[in-house]
């Protein structure tokens, strides 16, 4: 598999596309492909620095229906201080999301943030549960993940009948912009997992990871 890269003094970029696993898995994943290209430099530069059991110090993961940059910090260092930064909550993550119907009027003043805790599914670990007032706390895993989505600029479809969002992330958890667009009744389109009704249009899941900021 040939991939898309770029790097700068504290990482290596990779594009990743939907439909694969980041990380070893049951099905082959995005990782064990590029691992493949071991002639690449960058390849050759993750593999003389760091370790399988390392991710090879990926700093971050995307579901596999997401697409976007993951990041690979270029030495250990690196790898310490990003894990210090995003404890105090200074790591921003952007996304780029297409949701179902018109969300600009919840975002017209000062964007919207969601701040629903999100648990682990008790019995589904296919999914994540939002954790609302009328939860069955029967689903509910007994850690809570306090978690916010804001959500920064909109764009609606009119022909679509969606709406594009700028998205940022902090101290993020798995499934989390799914599931909190999902829980305000704003589902990504397409989907399956958080969102079950099917549309003919046969779209690709709209959620693209684009940038990453240090605050």
């Amino acid at each position: 598999m040939k991939f898309v890269w770029y790097e700068d003094n504290w990482c290596y970029y990779i594009w990743k596309p939907a439909w694969f696993p980041t990380t070893f898995w049951k099905e082959k994943s995005f990782l064990e492909y590029i691992f493949e290209e071991k002639d690449h430099i960058v390849i050759q530069s993750l593999l003389k620095e760091f370790a399988q059991e390392d991710e090879y110090w990926l700093l971050n993961r995307l579901d596999n229906a997401t697409t976007g940059l993951l990041y690979f910090a270029k030495n250990k260092d690196i790898k310490r201080e990003y894990k210090e930064l995003q404890k105090e909550w200074r790591v921003n993550k952007y996304y780029i999301a297409e949701v179902y119907w018109d969300i600009r009027y919840r975002t017209r003043e000062n964007g919207d943030t969601i701040e629903y805790p999100i648990s682990h599914h008790k019995f589904s670990k296919d999914r994540m549960v939002v954790v609302l007032p009328n939860t069955d706390s029967r689903k509910i895993d007994t850690r809570l993940h306090h978690v916010k989505t804001k959500i920064l600029e909109c764009f609606y479809d009119e022909d679509r009948q969606t709406t594009t969002l700028t998205i940022i992330i902090q101290k993020w958890i798995r499934h989390q912009i799914r599931s909190h667009l999902s829980s305000i009744w704003y589902p990504i389109v397409w989907d399956e997992i958080y969102w079950k009704k099917k549309d003919p249009r046969k779209w690709d899941l709209q959620l693209f990871s684009i940038w990453l900021s240090v605050i």
